[in-house]
């Protein structure tokens, strides 16, 4: 959701799909095409731009004032599922199916390091002082600090992490694929 309140859906039709909340339901504004896969995540950058990640292994960037596409970021071998952006420097982190976490550049799109995970990384929630929330393909819910080596398993769960975000107070919320729920603190 834009601070507008404009929302984002990404689309297994390979569209993100831009919708404005009108008298308490949602009207459809316009579609943004451009991938060949299934959107499996969006996010939206302070510098008035929303990123969609897909399974075509790549990350568009298009400009939320008008939809019009800016660039794509390309690396990935495998699906990305996962895609983030700092809010301090608006650095991009991605997640994918080829079992890296990628930072990018949110100036220019330009990559700036590639961590290899050992397992596929299915989201992506950040949080203060460069902290990074991953779920992954181990069942796991790992804590990083400054896109350095791990500096904790937050937890290992017993079903697939399939979200995770950071609320306010600092908590770590996360859903998983067995439809339970858990909330951690840093």
């Amino acid at each position: 959701v834009g601070a507008d309140g404009t929302l984002y859906s990404g689309s297994a039709d390979t569209t993100v799909r831009v919708w404005a909340r009108v008298w308490g339901s949602a009207h459809h504004m316009r579609t943004l095409e451009g991938h060949t896969g299934i959107v499996w995540s969006i996010a939206l950058g302070t510098d008035g731009m929303v990123y969609s990640a897909s399974s075509d292994t790549t990350i568009r960037v298009w400009r939320t004032s008008d939809g019009s596409h800016i660039r794509t970021l390309e690396g990935h071998t495998g699906t990305v599922m996962a895609v983030a952006v700092a809010d301090a420097d608006g650095t991009v982190y991605s997640g994918s199916s080829d079992d890296t976490l990628r930072m990018w550049s949110g100036l220019d799109g330009s990559p700036i390091r590639t961590l290899q995970m050992g397992c596929q990384v299915v989201c992506i929630a950040l949080g203060a002082g460069n902290t990074v929330i991953i779920g992954d393909g181990k069942h796991q819910v790992s804590v990083w600090s400054g896109g350095a080596a791990p500096a904790r398993i937050l937890h290992t769960l017993n079903s697939n992490v399939h979200a995770t975000v950071i609320g306010q107070d600092g908590r770590i919320f996360t859903t998983c694929r067995d439809e339970s729920n858990a909330v951690y603190e840093l």
